[in-house]
C-alpha cells in the first residue's frame, strides 16, 4: 500500500540558493515526498543542494522548460495529492497542518490563499493580491465558482488530486513562459468538485529579472500564444465570456518593430481571436504598457 499522501513537485533551473529554504519549510514526514526536477543545462547533484533530507532529484530536458520539469514530476509522483512549488518560494509555517484537514476531501482541487515577499529583503510584495482577491470575492459571493476556477492560473497554493490529473490527461505546456496557465484552466474547468479555503499556506517571492518580470520578445510571444490558446479552449467549451483581452500583447508588439506587429496580428487571425474583447479596458492596458516601458 502506498503511504505517500503529498507529492511536492519543484521545478528548478540554474540557481540553487533558495532551494534549502523551500525544502526546510516542508515537514520531514514519511507521508510527504519531495521531488526536485532540475531542468538546467548544467545539471545539479544532491551535493550541490546541501540539504540533509530525503528527496528525489530528477533531471529533465532544459529545452522543455519548467513545464516539462513539472510534467516529469507528475509522472514520478506517488502521492494522493500533488502540491506544486517554485524553487524560490516557500510554505507558511503551518501549511501542512492545514493540508491535513483536507487529506480525505472528495474534491479534485482545494484552493488556498498565498502571501508574497521580495526575495532579497523578504519585505511584503503585492504579487499575491490578485489571487487573494479572487478567493475573497468568491467566498463573499461576488463572483461565481466558474470564475474562480478559470481565474487562478497559477499551480501553487493548491492541493490537486493526482488521480484526477492523470485520468483527464492534463499536463503543463512546455513553453518558455506561462507554462502553468493552461494546466490551471483545464484542471479548474474539468474538476468535478472543488473546495476553497480561507487559509494562507504559501509564500510567493518576487525576484528581479525573473520570468514574471521579463518582457523581452521571447517571453512576450510565449505569453501571447498561451493567451490565444486559452481563449480558443474557452470558446470550444462554451465559455466565450471568460476570454481574456489580448490587447496588451498587440500594443506591446509595437515596441519590437513592424515585423512583430504583423506576426502578432497574423497569430490573432490564425487563432480566430476577436481582438476587441475587453475594449473598455484598453486605456488601462496602454497605460500599463507605458509604465512597464519606463521601468526598464
Amino acid at each position: 500500500m502506498n503511504d505517500i499522501l503529498y507529492s511536492v513537485i519543484i521545478p528548478h533551473k540554474d540557481s540553487i540558493e533558495t532551494l534549502p529554504r523551500l525544502i526546510n519549510s516542508i515537514p520531514n514526514r514519511f507521508d510527504i515526498e519531495i521531488i526536485i526536477v532540475d531542468n538546467s543545462e548544467k545539471k545539479i547533484t544532491k551535493s550541490d543542494i546541501c540539504v540533509d533530507r530525503n528527496y528525489i532529484l530528477l533531471h529533465s530536458d532544459s529545452s522543455k522548460y519548467a513545464g516539462g520539469a513539472r510534467n516529469l514530476g507528475i509522472e514520478n509522483a506517488q502521492g494522493r495529492w500533488l502540491i506544486f512549488a517554485d524553487s524560490d518560494d516557500f510554505f507558511c509555517e503551518h501549511a501542512f497542518d492545514i493540508f491535513d484537514n483536507y487529506q480525505d476531501n472528495i474534491s479534485d482541487i482545494i484552493y488556498f490563499k498565498s502571501n508574497s515577499v521580495y526575495d532579497d529583503t523578504l519585505e511584503q510584495s503585492d504579487r499575491h493580491i490578485p489571487f487573494v482577491n479572487i478567493i475573497d470575492n468568491y467566498l463573499l459571493g461576488k463572483i461565481s465558482e466558474i470564475e474562480l476556477r478559470l481565474s487562478i492560473v497559477v499551480p501553487w497554493a493548491k492541493l490537486i488530486k493526482k488521480s484526477f490529473i492523470v485520468s483527464n490527461c492534463i499536463c503543463f505546456d512546455e513553453v518558455l513562459a506561462a507554462n502553468d496557465v493552461m494546466f490551471s484552466v483545464k484542471s479548474g474547468y474539468c474538476a468535478s468538485q472543488i473546495e476553497v479555503s480561507n487559509n494562507f499556506v504559501y509564500v510567493v517571492t518576487l525576484r528581479r529579472g525573473s520570468l514574471s518580470q521579463r518582457w523581452d520578445y521571447k517571453v512576450v510571444k510565449s505569453r501571447y500564444l498561451v493567451s490565444l490558446r486559452k481563449n480558443q479552449y474557452l470558446k470550444a467549451n462554451g465559455l466565450h465570456k471568460y476570454q481574456v483581452s489580448i490587447m496588451f500583447y498587440l500594443v506591446k508588439s509595437f515596441s519590437f518593430g513592424y515585423k512583430t506587429v504583423m506576426e502578432f496580428m497574423h497569430l490573432a487571425l490564425f487563432y480566430k481571436q476577436n481582438i476587441f474583447i475587453g475594449w473598455k479596458k484598453w486605456p488601462k492596458t496602454i497605460l500599463s504598457c507605458y509604465k512597464k516601458k519606463k521601468e526598464k
